[in-house]
């Protein structure tokens, strides 16, 4: 049996899913049982547990074969120290890893987290890395994720209404894209073969790099919209929109030290790409298949 945590989100429920089409049983952990029906319609055990309750993590990772353990990588907007909230989940996930007894970890990081600073809330993933990897007698395997797709769901509307699309990135930096199901479905394909010792860690680095101005490109083209164009925003600027819809302080500081990390190749990919630091959604079915309904709906 493995227990998959955070099945309520993107890679969580994407790893449940691939275990349970590969016959394997599956305890779905997450806040809300509700949100977890589909997977208990699919055959999951089904386990409501906050995250920042250990005891209840113990419980639900007792008996298991091995663990996926996600600290959600969505901000929190409006969260006036989002860093001591993670720090508050891994230490809540590794105590239960500890005393449940469980020997073999999948976890989700992201590229960047070899630094201990300088990486926006990836340094708080830096810190699970550190704090999990010292339980002894565990097998951790670290996904360390890149850019996620997904992002880019979030301009569909500036899209459809102003024909661009604006972020910090440089135009032409290339960038290693990757879809949240092939994160989940790679979780799982490693978490049921468990082929490595010790602590490791796998990049995933998407089907290949691809630049803020190529992933547009193929946008514009998917949605048929030959006058949508990327335009890089300034840290100060993306900074000071993001206060203007709410974000704390903290958390804007974050996000604007994302931008300013990736663009200095601070936050980069190290591990040569092969066949399994590659996954297989591209931009442009990612295009086809995810914002262009999303942009034709708008």
């Amino acid at each position: 049996m493995f227990v998959v945590t955070g099945a309520g989100g993107r890679t969580g429920r994407a790893a449940a899913l691939h275990l349970l089409a590969a016959g394997y049983r599956v305890r779905a952990v997450g806040r809300s049982a509700q949100r977890l029906a589909d997977l208990a319609a699919r055959g999951a055990e089904v386990w409501e547990a906050d995250p920042l309750d250990p005891a209840a993590l113990t419980d639900a990772f007792r008996g298991a074969e091995g663990i996926y353990a996600v600290i959600q990588p969505n901000y929190i907007p409006d969260h006036p120290d989002f860093g001591a909230f993670q720090d508050q989940v891994a230490a809540s996930l590794t105590t239960a890893v500890t005393e449940s007894g469980v020997t073999r970890v999948v976890g989700l990081s992201s590229w960047g987290a070899r630094h201990p600073e300088g990486t926006g809330p990836v340094m708080g993933l830096h810190r699970f890395e550190q704090r999990l990897s010292a339980v002894p007698g565990v097998d951790t395997l670290w996904l360390r994720a890149g850019y996620f797709m997904e992002n880019l769901l979030t301009h569909v509307h500036t899209a459809r209404a102003h024909h661009r699309i604006s972020a910090p990135f440089d135009p032409d930096l290339p960038l290693p894209f990757v879809t949240t199901p092939d994160i989940g479905g790679r979780a799982a394909a490693e978490l049921a073969t468990g082929t490595w010792h010790g602590t490791e860690v796998l990049e995933l680095q998407g089907e290949r790099e691809v630049s803020m101005r190529e992933a547009v490109g193929v946008i514009a083209k998917a949605v048929r919209a030959d006058d949508l164009t990327y335009e890089q925003t300034s840290l100060a600027d993306f900074h000071a929109e993001l206060r203007s819809n709410g974000v704390s302080v903290n958390v804007a500081d974050m996000m604007a030290e994302v931008g300013e990390a990736v663009n200095s190749r601070h936050t980069r990919m190290e591990q040569p790409r092969t066949g399994r630091t590659s996954t297989p959604t591209s931009i442009e079915r990612f295009a086809e298949e995810e914002f262009a309904p999303r942009y034709r709906a708008a």
